[in-house]
């Protein structure tokens, strides 16, 4: 037991000591991506919607990939010039979820639909050891998502479909902080920040799995200060005076509640909080979705109801 403590007392000092190190030879991402189309394949279509795959490719080549869906209404402006042009979302989910997260939002939707799929550098699943080992890789890449989010709204705008002046973005759970720390781009007339917090080493320790509490204390702290440039309570003021609305619920066992109201203090106005009598918010849960889709596209006046 105590060669057990030994050992964790010194890998967490051998991280703290190598941490600034690290650090400062880690390379900044340039603060927009541009993103040139490279291929759009129709995935699904119906009488009131199609789903695309997307493929962009950004300046050093490096793929990224997205699903566009859109309703007939966008299509028809796009191809025949005869509809209207529609509202715009680009959508940063979950970490399980990803693109696909374009595909259980309850339909029909009234606005094109833009759901971007994280780099592999940033794994869904991964043990807590070889995630560490993976941490310069890691935030390199998360580096790079609120450009990417930025250069994804930038060619939301340039679609003949897509009303350029109402564009907004949305970051659900895991992706609240790159959404945070993108939303200050006026390409965006609205942000929301759906099931997020501020202080991430809160939010690690609460996620990590690690049984040993003192392990996952010590390691969640040193990855919150790892990651503390993309801590959406850093970013969240500078969205003002963009509307912004933060979604959270009461019965969230992954986003403490003092992590969710740090955020919202942080905010400035103009903004609403709500809070939703559920927990963290599941792919399966479509009521729950629609509700939280409703109340952010009404929010950004997306809705003609």
């Amino acid at each position: 037991m105590r060669r057990h403590r030994y050992l964790q007392w010194g890998f967490a000092t051998l991280l703290t000591g190598l941490a600034p190190v690290i650090y400062s030879r880690a390379a900044r991402a340039p603060e927009v991506v541009p993103l040139r189309l490279v291929e759009q394949e129709l995935v699904e279509a119906d009488e009131t919607e199609r789903l695309y795959s997307i493929r962009f490719a950004d300046p050093e080549g490096r793929r990224v990939d997205a699903y566009l869906r859109e309703p007939i209404a966008a299509v028809d402006a796009a191809g025949t010039g005869a509809g209207r042009k529609v509202p715009a979302v680009v959508l940063v989910a979950g970490r399980f979820t990803g693109r696909e997260a374009a595909k259980v939002i309850p339909g029909p939707l009234e606005s094109v639909m833009l759901a971007v799929e994280y780099p592999q550098a940033i794994p869904v699943r991964v043990g807590v050891w070889e995630w560490i080992r993976s941490l310069p890789a890691i935030r390199r890449s998360a580096r790079r998502m609120p450009g990417i989010l930025r250069g994804a709204a930038y060619h939301l705008a340039e679609r003949p479909e897509v009303d350029a002046a109402r564009i907004g973005l949305v970051g659900v759970s895991f992706g609240v902080p790159f959404a945070a720390a993108a939303g200050n781009d006026r390409v965006f007339g609205a942000v929301a920040l759906h099931y997020g917090g501020s202080n991430l080493a809160s939010l690690f320790r609460a996620n990590l799995p690690v049984e040993n509490g003192w392990v996952r204390w010590v390691v969640g702290g040193f990855a919150g200060w790892w990651f503390r440039e993309m801590d959406p309570g850093r970013h969240v003021a500078k969205i003002s005076p963009t509307p912004l609305l933060l979604i959270n619920a009461t019965a969230d066992d992954m986003i403490p509640h003092e992590a969710a109201l740090r955020l919202a203090s942080h905010a400035l106005q103009p903004y609403r909080h709500v809070w939703l009598p559920y927990g963290h918010l599941s792919s399966t849960e479509v009521e729950v979705i629609r509700e939280v889709a409703d109340s952010t596209f009404r929010y950004f006046g997306f809705r003609r109801d």
